[in-house]
């Protein structure tokens, strides 16, 4: 879950910046080692945001957070807390990435393109009624 949250703090702290709304593919690494945890897409709009892995989809609508994990069929639903923010900082490079450092772990977003128009409310949602019976679903909030 650690890895879910740092994920995410990387893509509001972004969006917290000039660009309110866009995309970028991220990739996250265990700082001491080089170890890749984690890597994938990512799209802000604002306080909403979505991210796509190999192993864990989330959705974010400002409010909620939905986490899925394919692995373990399991939908995870809580309150989008983000009062850590104010321990992270964000560095930019000329070349348009961004990089955080962030506890032991160091998240960095590239291809971060702006969206001019606007993605439907709908876009940062997912429904746990479209998932099965064999579903573990959890909330939160």
């Amino acid at each position: 879950m650690k890895c879910v949250i740092l994920l995410l703090t990387v893509l509001l702290c972004t969006a917290a910046g000039a660009q309110q709304r866009f995309s970028c593919s991220f990739k996250m690494v265990e700082t001491a080692s080089g170890r890749e945890i984690a890597a994938g897409k990512g799209y802000v709009q604002g306080e909403c945001y979505r991210l796509e892995t190999d192993w864990m989809q989330v959705w974010c609508n400002g409010k909620d957070r939905w986490i899925y994990s394919p692995g373990s069929d399991e939908l995870v639903i809580e309150s989008n807390d983000v009062s850590f923010l104010k321990e992270i900082s964000v560095s930019k490079a000329a070349d348009g990435t961004a990089v955080v450092v962030y506890d032991a772990y160091t998240i960095t977003l590239t291809g971060i393109k702006e969206v001019a128009e606007p993605w439907s409310a709908t876009f940062f949602i997912i429904d746990p009624e479209l998932f099965g019976d064999d579903t573990i679903i959890t909330d939160l909030r």
